[in-house]
């Protein structure tokens, strides 16, 4: 019987995931367990070498794009004898006889 490469990379039937770390190697039955065991330990890209059987398919969840903040400035109209010959508004006060300091009437 001649067995090839992918055969004997995969001794088990049930179990068509696996992964293959400096140390050891791991095989796993979905892609879900697989991604587990590289959260657990952390593991970089480059620390491991993940592998299917034919027929699988190892799927990588898209990263989110990064969104450019836009920055919103508020629209001034402004016209040009406004801006040579500015009005100044201001509102002014005016108090009773008897002075009330704590409550001034506002005059718009």
């Amino acid at each position: 019987m001649v067995t090839s490469k992918k055969t004997s990379d995969f001794p088990w039937e049930s179990f068509p995931y696996r992964l293959q770390l400096k140390d050891r190697i791991a095989w796993f039955e979905c892609q879900e367990h697989m991604d587990k065991e590289i959260a657990r330990y952390n593991l970089k890209p480059r620390d491991y070498k993940a592998s299917c059987k034919r027929g699988y398919k190892i799927v990588r969840p898209e990263k989110p794009k990064k969104r450019k903040r836009e920055v919103v400035k508020p629209k001034i109209e402004t016209k040009r004898k406004d801006l040579l010959a500015p009005v100044m508004k201001f509102k002014t006060l005016q108090f009773d006889k008897q002075p009330n300091l704590l409550n001034p009437k506002l005059n718009n």
